[in-house]
């Protein structure tokens, strides 16, 4: 979604409403492959004030993201608020969200870097995830695992060795 710029340089105070629905294509961020699942909505006020635009409001979208404890997909839904200003001045350091030949915002732009802001750095599909097993891979939120998973001090393996050769020499003798 686009807003024509013009028309908010000339004259102060001015209000508008907005509500966009909009599908998004999935993309690739950080190494995270996001699906937009249904359209993201977008919801703001915007006011004019001494060459600026005051934007508030908030978005939300549900995004389908790979959980980094198991790997397994989910669904994340995102409600994120939207507080900005963007200086209508022709030296502009927003240049990702105007473009000056057209003399336009680009809201969708603005949205989608309020829901990267705000993406979890380590999503997770639930807060008690279980992960993989670092032996087999199994998710261990499917169930547990046939893996030895005693914990080893590093530092006293060697003693763990120490002791299964004793116990296969005494087995052998």
């Amino acid at each position: 979604m686009k807003l024509l710029l013009s028309d908010w340089r000339v004259a102060d105070d001015l209000q508008q409403t907005l509500a966009v629905s909009e599908l998004w294509p999935s993309l690739n961020w950080q190494g995270q492959q996001i699906q937009f699942k249904g359209p993201v909505q977008l919801s703001l006020q915007i006011t004019g004030q001494q060459k600026s635009l005051l934007l508030r409001g908030e978005i939300a979208a549900n995004l389908e993201l790979a959980c980094s404890r198991c790997a397994e997909d989910f669904l994340l839904p995102m409600r994120c608020v939207v507080d900005e200003t963007i200086s209508l001045a022709d030296e502009d350091e927003q240049e990702m969200l105007v473009d000056r030949a057209q003399d336009e915002l680009d809201l969708s732009e603005l949205g989608l870097q309020v829901l990267l802001e705000n993406l979890p750095l380590q999503p997770l599909c639930r807060p008690d995830c279980r992960g993989l097993c670092s032996l087999c891979g199994q998710n261990l939120n499917r169930g547990n695992c046939d893996c030895e998973t005693d914990p080893i001090d590093p530092r006293l393996a060697i003693l763990g060795q120490l002791f299964r050769q004793d116990d296969q020499s005494k087995k052998e003798g």
